[in-house]
């Protein structure tokens, strides 16, 4: 269900990242950035538009997930689970087995969601995101 999403895919990633990140969100040039630096974007459509993406840094043997998004009116489907599979597989193919993220100490949901696909709290970064404590979790 989850596809490999090319810099042709940056305008709508964009969108997702404006309507779920707001003044956070990575605009067009961060974004091709992370496919120049040879990060691996997934995503998954729904009637042909792109409804929720995953985005993570491959370095060696471990894969940095540096964004999960999924449209607000997406939510609550499965479409984060089958990203972090997605992902997973990809990964797999590739010989990397290691994960790690920054998620925000009070985005229950995530925590929730990294947790049940085997994340685990490995550290803190204080005041990572506007003052807002972020864990670290890692999946060995």
């Amino acid at each position: 269900m989850t596809q490999l999403l090319s810099k042709n895919d940056v305008g709508e990633l964009c969108f997702i990242e404006k309507v779920c990140f707001g003044a956070d969100a990575w605009n067009e040039n961060m974004l091709s950035g992370e496919f120049d630096c040879g990060s691996v974007f997934l995503g998954i459509r729904e009637k042909g538009k792109l409804v929720a993406y995953i985005c993570a840094r491959i370095v060696f043997d471990e894969a940095d997930i540096n964004n999960v998004a999924v449209l607000p009116e997406f939510r609550r489907q499965g479409l984060g689970s089958k990203l972090l599979e997605g992902l997973f597989e990809f990964c797999e193919k590739q010989n990397v087995f290691k994960f790690t993220l920054e998620v925000n100490e009070n985005n229950l949901a995530a925590k929730k969601l990294y947790e049940k696909h085997g994340f685990e709290v490995g550290g803190q970064r204080k005041g990572y995101y506007h003052g807002e404590n972020a864990l670290i979790m890692w999946k060995r």
